[in-house]
């Protein structure tokens, strides 16, 4: 993999083919296998934590990856400039499907969330044509204002994994995943980059908890996963201004350095959270406890 970066950095990036090995790890296996973490995160730590964790960059930095070495460095700029609108659309979607999972079933509340993402990215790809510094600052302020704008939910008891729940995620989550990086680059950057932020962890995760778990722990999700986004649109930004001048490898570890700050400092603040929530659902058990 350092000699595919080292070639990368030299050629621009250009035409360098990855492994068959290599290509479906970073396509399937490693998003895959985020959606199975996340899963067990939220059952064991909450909704809030494996919401954080799920706005990781494991899909779409791989496929931004794909694009700088088989592509080139500018095609992978340009696409990460234009995934910006995606990650603000991605709040929206989270925040549409908190505002409706309580009053509509999961493929409605699916359809509304991805329509509101598409309307968010339609929005946003003019702006992202003034520069990437208003397209960062718009995006952040969409994420702050979903944040702010979603309904709480009440503490949720832990929940235990069942044998059948995780690979019924995970194969939905590959079928998605699949789609998106087969589809993308053959309809130009700015699509590419699109797809590259198109909701996949995060409507698995709201699919599957909204049906399996209830509307309140699907909002506990959608809280943490606007959390997280912050991490990614941050990692988006780097990516995008340092490519082209500092090359694959320098440009990829700088962005992975930002998205892990942003996360540890976002984690970090709910696992505080936490605390009182745990309390609360100890104090809910006694009464269950002496009967």
């Amino acid at each position: 993999m350092s000699a595919a970066f080292r070639a990368a950095d030299m050629s621009g990036g250009i035409g360098y083919p990855l492994t068959p090995m290599l290509d479906l790890f970073f396509k399937i296996g490693l998003p895959v296998m985020m959606i199975g973490i996340v899963t067990l995160a939220s059952h064991r730590y909450g909704p809030a934590v494996g919401g954080i964790l799920g706005a990781v960059p494991a899909k779409g930095g791989p496929i931004l990856l794909f694009l700088a070495l088989e592509q080139n460095t500018s095609f992978a700029a340009t696409s990460a400039a234009a995934s910006l609108g995606g990650a603000g659309g991605c709040g929206v979607f989270c925040l549409v499907y908190a505002l409706v999972c309580r009053r509509v079933g999961w493929p409605i509340a699916g359809a509304l969330a991805y329509g509101a993402f598409a309307v968010t990215w339609a929005v946003m790809l003019p702006i992202s044509a003034w520069g990437l510094a208003p397209a960062f600052v718009v995006t952040v302020t969409i994420l702050l204002v979903s944040r702010r704008l979603l309904p709480t939910a009440p503490p949720m008891p832990r929940r235990a994994t069942s044998a059948s729940d995780l690979p019924t995620r995970m194969i939905a989550g590959a079928a998605m995943v699949v789609f998106v990086t087969t589809v993308g680059p053959n309809f130009g950057a700015t699509i590419s980059g699109m797809l590259t932020t198109i909701p996949t962890i995060a409507a698995v995760m709201a699919l599957f908890t909204h049906a399996q778990e209830g509307p309140d722990r699907t909002i506990g999700v959608m809280r943490g996963m606007t959390h997280g986004l912050l991490g990614f649109a941050s990692f988006l930004t780097v990516l995008a201004a340092t490519l082209e001048p500092l090359g694959v490898l320098r440009a990829f570890l700088l962005a992975a350095s930002a998205v892990v700050a942003v996360q540890f400092v976002e984690l970090r603040s709910a696992w505080r959270a936490r605390r009182p929530a745990a309390e609360t659902e100890a104090e809910m058990a006694l009464p269950e406890a002496a009967e």
